[in-house]
């Protein structure tokens, strides 16, 4: 069973629930494929890598107590290693995202309070994971612009099966309230805003971006420079 490193061990001290972050990874370059029409796939893998580093870093700004990312093949686990991150490759049988979810979070204790977050938010702050967390309630949700669900958190881990896919976001307050767990949907800019579409991605030209998306774009100046 995989366990978060001790950061701060104490003798005697009472339980506590701990708090671990699946990010769901696909091997940069290999997704993205809506934005085909705007990035050559070298681009695409370069601004799939700088919002996974951006979200890594919103964790790690928020009292998260382990990471693990759910790579989807050799490239996504190099990816997560850069970034001194734990990596949990897909097995054969996954075939989806909530598979690959699901794999990952077998390898944890079932008693720990899960946040699953997109790894495509560049606008994603430690503020916003910490809205998600102190939000008292068995399930959270972060929807995203297009209903899809940027952040979800379940408590336990098991208390819903996830349901990623169009209009996950319905999907998962539905799969809460037949399991009669308490939920509560949180909107942030931080999860709202994931990048899918061509418009997503001039939208990133409006407002703050996490510092790694932030150095990749000020290095694009015509997006239609970089079209394949």
């Amino acid at each position: 069973m995989w366990q978060p490193e001790e950061t701060n061990p104490a003798v005697d001290s009472p339980a506590v629930t701990t708090t671990i972050a699946i990010v769901p990874l696909r091997s940069p370059g290999h997704g993205k494929t809506r934005l085909a029409g705007s990035l050559r796939p070298e681009h695409r893998a370069a601004l799939a890598a700088a919002m996974f580093a951006d979200v890594i870093c919103a964790l790690r700004a928020a009292p998260v107590d382990g990471i693990l990312v759910a790579a989807s093949g050799p490239e996504a686990v190099a990816a997560a290693s850069a970034l001194g991150v734990e990596a949990h490759i897909d097995p054969s049988w996954v075939t989806d995202l909530n598979g690959a979810i699901g794999a990952a979070a077998a390898t944890l204790d079932a008693s720990c309070e899960l946040m699953v977050v997109a790894a495509d938010l560049p606008r994603l702050t430690g503020g916003d994971v910490v809205s998600i967390l102190t939000t008292d309630a068995e399930v959270v949700l972060a929807p995203t612009t297009d209903g899809g669900t940027g952040g979800l958190l379940r408590r336990p881990a098991d208390r819903i099966p996830t349901a990623y896919g169009p209009g996950s976001a319905a999907q998962h307050c539905r799969l809460a309230a037949d399991a009669g767990a308490t939920y509560i949907e949180r909107h942030t800019a931080g999860f709202r805003d994931d990048v899918d579409i061509d418009a997503d991605l001039t939208g990133l030209r409006r407002g703050p971006v996490g510092p790694a998306t932030s150095k990749l774009l000020a290095g694009w100046t015509d997006l239609t420079d970089l079209a394949g």
